[in-house]
């Protein structure tokens, strides 16, 4: 498989790409730096590619953007790539979100996939992110991309899963579960057009529920 990063130019997109590499796939990172235009270099860059990986929602570069930036990254430069992407036969994007677009829920409720996010107006990438949600959702409704949003839990740190269970934190996700569970979303066989999957890593008193996760792809 031939997979597209983008925004990968942090840890969490090296670590993916090395993951994926190691497992035989082609991978290609593009730098944040990168502005996707509607025009002929974007349906140059995306030429050839089988799957796509959105780093809507990272602890990299988009934590010093400016907010106008932040949401044109995450609306109309989205749809330039997704529209050429799909154009140019690329079949599935895993766009990376994050589960603290249900911070505002009382930690005692037993939040699933089924909620309705609650994106503060106040925080502009999280805005940015719950935006970016939409844009690939409408893609998927119109069986242009199969999309596979996967909401990861927050801290995220680097490490294994014993670094999250040392944090305290109850919605804390290690970066080589997030790794994990993206090269999953990318390879299996049973998701929907449109799926929304929340991951985070094994710890106590743990906040969110895995449903989607544990049925779609095979997290224990």
């Amino acid at each position: 498989m031939k997979i597209l990063i983008r925004d990968g130019d942090w840890w969490l997109g090296e670590q993916l790409a090395s993951a994926l590499g190691d497992d035989g796939h082609l991978t290609t990172v593009l730098p944040y730096s990168t502005v996707i235009g509607h025009d002929e270099s974007t349906d140059t860059l995306v030429d050839g590619y089988d799957a796509l990986v959105v780093l809507g929602y990272n602890n990299g570069p988009t934590d010093s953007t400016d907010p106008s930036e932040a949401i044109d990254r995450s609306t109309r430069q989205l749809y330039n790539l997704l529209n050429a992407a799909s154009d140019a036969g690329a079949k599935r994007c895993i766009y990376i979100s994050t589960l603290k677009l249900f911070s505002d829920y009382e930690e005692n409720l037993t939040v699933t996939e089924k909620w309705r996010s609650l994106p503060p107006t106040d925080d502009a990438q999280l805005l940015a992110t719950h935006l970016g949600e939409m844009v690939c959702r409408e893609f998927a409704r119109d069986r242009r991309i199969q999309v596979a949003t996967i909401r990861l839990g927050f801290p995220l740190l680097q490490g294994d899963s014993a670094k999250a269970q040392a944090s305290g934190e109850s919605a804390a996700v290690a970066g080589v579960d997030a790794v994990e569970a993206i090269k999953r979303a990318l390879t299996a066989d049973s998701l929907a057009q449109w799926q929304d999957i929340h991951v985070q890593s094994q710890v106590e008193n743990q906040r969110f529920l895995m449903h989607a996760a544990k049925e779609l792809l095979g997290w224990t």
